[in-house]
């Protein structure tokens, strides 16, 4: 074992990834006699059961010896993505009597996820144990649950097969949403790290699209996530009335509303145009409100409560140290509750992570397209600022677990990139966690960044100095980097400008950017198949990254190198099947690529009530 794990080390050493996948292999091929199994059962909050078998070597040696590290480092990876992904409320560890490396393997897990720590004071893998406490907290109205662990000895059973549902109920899901959306007012909000997209049905009519830009790693309260937000609900409900969703249309408020509707729209141009407006409203003789509200956030949510906390979005908010952050966040997670007022009674806020939204959208739109190829759930990511991931189930749901998969672990190796700071772009550490290996900086824009700037110096200095002239990126100390963001964010600048290369160079340079991007999803894909085991087989690719057809090309061509039967499909124009995609569509001036999973939140909307 020592020479297969060394050849592992040597790689990583010399800057080459090692994916977790294939070490699974090499340790599950080991003969008995070298290996142990070590069983595992997960306890959701919502009280099911889970098991898995991890198979690992035997080991000797000091706590510092290379190779006791690195399957110390394997063994936290593989249970950070079980915790990433399901969100279990307790463990239990369970291991053949004799095995020495099982407990002090079990005892590095309680360590190193800092079961015995305050939420404030995890670190590392421990902010995944910070997630799923406020799940429990959540859906129990309880405050300071905590995650229960306990390591058993006895014989290891192999983990059951998982039952599957009938065929054809994500199918009814989806039709009830189409028909949902007639006589109704309904707004869908897509809410990213870069940008809030908003899109208003009346009558089953796309009747006006929003998009606002900001940056909220930047604040340091709740209230500025959430203000801007309400605005915006409050300038489309508005807008609606200006349109006539209660009556005849009033051209003067839409006269007033207008300039928040001009491309690059900043806060100040919103709030002057609510200002505007204000009076013309108060002067009408009754309140209109919304039929529902679909909205998409990119953080962990469970029964339309944002419960995660420990995302990129609010990490200027958890460093602030003169808030309370477990109270601060709450104002968070009762966003639904700040946004009732603007709802009829008995209408919802139906809120999603955005990689379910993403999922549902394609439910939706795949049902008209080609109903078979939905009957068995869809399964999605969206790349942009992050990566998101979405499951809507064979069953027609979403289910009520973190699926946080841009946390996963999925390289072991690269060390030379471990040593720059998280916010260093050419760094493999997580911007929350520190992390190394996961996800986060493999196939979203920050994966782009990195790929580029880790290579451009050595094998393209001529894009590298296109890259310093437009002060794409600058530098942050004696031998560290970062992307401005301050008086202008140039991170959806740099990345539009990656991904306009491969159009003009074609040389591998560029192209492996993109063909790595789809390794490292090929990777993604085989991670979520062990944990979840998804009916729903292809991969839908939403967001900035794949609205480049040839970027996605080289994406599915690397891709297909680590597992050559992986279907990748692109969300760009042709997704569009329902009426609402299809006038998205014919929008002279956006996209579908943009405005899809707004659109798509307008039909979840229509489907929960």
């Amino acid at each position: 074992m020592s020479a297969t794990v060394e050849s592992f080390l040597a790689r990583a050493r010399a800057g080459g990834t090692v994916y977790i996948t294939e070490v699974r292999r090499a340790f599950e091929a080991l003969p008995p006699d070298r290996r142990f199994r070590f069983g595992l059962g997960l306890t959701l909050p919502d009280g099911t059961q889970r098991r898995c078998v991890l198979t690992l070597p035997r080991f000797d040696g000091g706590a510092d010896d290379p190779t006791r590290t690195f399957i110390e480092e394997y063994f936290l990876a593989e249970l950070y993505n079980r915790l990433s992904a399901l969100g279990p409320r307790a463990l239990e560890f369970r291991a053949e009597p004799g095995t020495p490396e099982a407990v002090w393997l079990h005892r590095r897990f309680e360590e190193a996820f800092g079961l015995g720590q305050s939420r404030k004071d995890r670190r590392g893998y421990g902010r995944a144990v910070n997630v799923l406490e406020r799940m429990v907290d959540s859906l129990e109205r309880t405050t300071g649950s905590r995650m229960t662990c306990r390591f058993t000895e006895g014989r290891v059973e192999d983990a059951p097969a998982p039952a599957r549902a009938r065929k054809g109920a994500a199918l009814e899901v989806a039709r009830r949403a189409l028909a949902g959306v007639a006589g109704r007012t309904l707004l869908g909000i897509d809410v990213g790290g870069s940008d809030i997209k908003l899109a208003l049905s009346l009558d089953g009519r796309l009747a006006a699209l929003k998009e606002y830009d900001w940056f909220p790693a930047r604040f340091t309260r709740i209230a500025s996530l959430t203000d801007p937000i309400e605005a915006l609900v409050r300038l489309m409900t508005w807008k609606a009335v200006a349109l006539g969703a209660d009556g005849s249309p009033d051209p003067a408020l839409d006269a007033a509303l207008a300039p928040a509707f001009a491309k690059d729209a900043d806060d100040n141009a919103v709030h002057r145009a609510l200002d505007a407006a204000a009076p013309l409203v108060a002067r009408r003789p009754t309140t209109f409100k919304l039929d529902g509200i679909g909205h998409s956030f990119p953080d962990v949510v469970v029964r339309d409560k944002i419960v995660g906390g420990e995302v990129y979005k609010t990490r200027g908010i958890r460093d602030n140290a003169a808030v309370d952050y477990e109270s601060e966040f709450r104002g968070l997670t009762d966003l639904d509750e700040r946004l009732r007022p603007y709802l009829k009674d008995g209408a919802r806020v139906a809120t999603v992570n955005d990689g379910p939204m993403a999922a549902f959208t394609a439910l939706v739109e795949g049902s008209l397209a080609d109903p078979q190829s939905v009957e068995n759930g869809i399964f999605a990511h969206t790349l942009g600022t992050e990566l998101g991931t979405g499951w809507v189930t064979e069953e027609g749901l979403v289910p009520d677990i973190p699926l946080e998969v841009y946390n996963f672990i999925i390289d072991l190796g690269s060390y030379p990139e471990r040593a720059f700071a998280c916010d260093d772009p050419r760094s493999v550490r997580n911007f929350n966690t520190d992390l190394p290996g996961t996800l986060q900086k493999y196939t979203s824009q920050s994966g782009a960044f990195r790929l580029a700037l880790n290579s451009f110096p050595t094998e393209r200095a001529d894009l590298m100095r296109e890259i310093l002239e437009k002060r794409f990126v600058a530098a942050a100390g004696p031998s560290s980097m970062r992307i401005p963001s301050e008086t202008k964010d140039l991170r959806k600048p740099f990345l539009e400008y990656l991904m306009g290369l491969p159009d003009r160079d074609r040389q591998p340079s560029v192209n492996r950017i993109f063909t790595e991007i789809g390794e490292f999803l090929a990777v993604a894909t085989l991670e979520c198949n062990q944990i979840l085991n998804p009916a729903a087989r292809p991969r839908i690719l939403f967001g900035r990254m794949v609205k480049n057809h040839r970027c996605f090309e080289l994406m599915r061509e690397g891709a297909r190198r680590i597992d050559p039967t992986l279907e990748l499909v692109q969300a760009a124009d042709d997704i569009a099947a329902s009426k609402l995609m299809k006038e998205l569509k014919a929008d002279p001036h956006h996209t579908v690529a943009q405005f899809a999973q707004a659109v798509g939140a307008i039909y979840y909307a229509a489907s929960r009530g």
